[in-house]
Parts: structure tokens; C-alpha cells; sequence
């Protein structure tokens, strides 16, 4: 598989997912009585769902990466799968974040707060190990590393 078969693609979307999620550290780590955090930390949760969605519609679509995998490399099909199961966590646990957010609106209290942070840091943290899976798999695959940091 050439770079033009789609790990160029998979390059762009990792930095994408790099990029939405380092802004929504910045957002989350912002002084919480700065009336505009709300705002910021939900910005950033929507920059997150719209970039996990346009990753997901690209990577697991007929003509995906991850289709094309599974196809040319079907041992790796349980890896596939991790991977696709892994996109419904990340949509998942987005959406239980901005709910939260978006509830916590009138009352943002320490402890709101606080749950926010955690949930997102689980966001965070489940998009990471995602990263790091979808790099092992494509290593595994075509034995190209699509990047460190980006």
C-alpha cells in the first residue's frame, strides 16, 4: 500500500484528532471561574465530535482505511474491529461530556467543575489509546509508522 492508498489520509487524520484534542486540554485547563470557560470547553467538545465523526465516516467507510485493512489483511480483522468499536466509545463519551456541560450551565459549581474535567480527561485519554492502537494496526499491516506526535 502506497501513501496515496490512504495513510496520507490516515496522517491527516491523526493530526486532526491531535489538534482538536490538544485544544480541548488548553480549553479544560483554563481557570474555571473565567466565565468564558464554559464556552471554550464547549467549543472545543463540539471541534472533537465533528473531527471524531468526519474520522469515522472516512476511515470506516467501503473505501476506508480500515475496510481496506480488513480486506488485505484479514488476521488483523479483530484489530479492525477494536478500532471501529473504540469510535463509538470516543462519540460516546463526547456526547456524555457536552450533556454534562450543557446541563451544569446555570449551576457550574467546583464539583460540576471538576466532573467535567474528568469526564473529558476520559475523552482525552480513550482518543490516545485509540491513536496509539490505530498506529500499532497500520504498523502491523503495511509496516509504515504514520507518525508520532502528529
Amino acid at each position: 500500500m502506497g501513501d496515496g492508498d490512504g495513510l496520507a489520509d490516515a496522517r491527516r487524520q491523526r493530526e486532526a484528532l491531535l489538534d482538536a484534542t490538544s485544544a480541548l486540554e488548553v480549553a479544560l485547563s483554563a481557570p474555571a471561574a473565567d466565565p468564558e470557560w464554559p464556552d471554550a470547553v464547549r467549543g472545543a467538545l463540539v471541534d472533537v465530535d465533528v473531527t471524531i465523526r468526519a474520522h469515522i465516516q472516512e476511515m470506516e467507510g467501503d473505501d476506508g482505511l480500515l475496510a481496506r485493512v480488513r480486506r488485505e489483511n484479514p488476521r488483523l480483522a479483530n484489530a479492525v474491529n477494536r478500532l471501529v468499536d473504540q469510535h463509538l466509545v470516543m462519540t460516546q463519551l463526547t456526547r456524555k461530556v457536552v450533556d454534562r456541560l450543557d446541563g451544569a450551565m446555570a449551576r457550574l459549581d467546583d464539583d460540576e467543575v471538576a466532573g467535567i474535567r474528568e469526564d473529558a480527561m476520559s475523552l482525552l485519554g480513550a482518543v490516545v489509546r485509540y491513536r496509539q492502537r490505530g498506529a500499532d494496526l497500520l504498523y502491523e499491516a503495511y509496516q509504515v509508522d504514520v507518525g508520532g506526535p502528529g
